[in-house]
């Protein structure tokens, strides 16, 4: 019996340690300073960035190429309201830049069809192994 007892205390302890797990959400948000962009615009103001920080990236032995995952907020306009990061480059500088460019999007052909609100999945593709790119695909779902 004496056995038992440490070992319900350790029992007792993971599952209170599991309990504390949490997790945290990264979103974006648009900025009424500065305008919108469809997909086209948007997939070059990221590539823009990425033909500059590409050269660094590399001698940083960070990732060259990637995916970052997303899911946006649209309204009945077709305006993103949010920008919410799924699944990260690993870097929160791309990261963020990402989140900010997807934060800023409108895409009429998306609009919500109902007076509420609709969500997209977003994913946003980078790669530097020549001079820097970006692919960014609105998914159904």
């Amino acid at each position: 019996m004496a056995m038992r007892w440490p070992f319900s205390k350790t029992v007792t302890a993971v599952v209170l340690v599991a309990a504390c797990v949490h997790t945290v959400t990264t979103y974006y948000l648009p900025d009424a300073n500065t305008p919108r962009f469809d997909t086209d615009r948007a997939t070059q103001v990221l590539g823009q960035y990425l033909s500059v920080q590409c050269p660094e990236r590399k001698a940083a032995n960070k990732a060259v190429r990637g995916d970052v995952r997303l899911t946006i907020t649209l309204d009945t306009s077709g305006a993103v309201t949010r920008s919410e990061l799924v699944s990260s480059s690993g870097d929160t500088m791309l990261d963020g830049l990402i989140g900010t460019v997807t934060a800023q999007l409108k895409v009429d052909s998306l609009r919500a069809t109902k007076k509420s609100l609709t969500t997209r999945p977003v994913r946003v593709g980078y790669d530097c192994t020549q001079t820097g790119g970006a692919t960014l695909e609105v998914l159904r779902s």
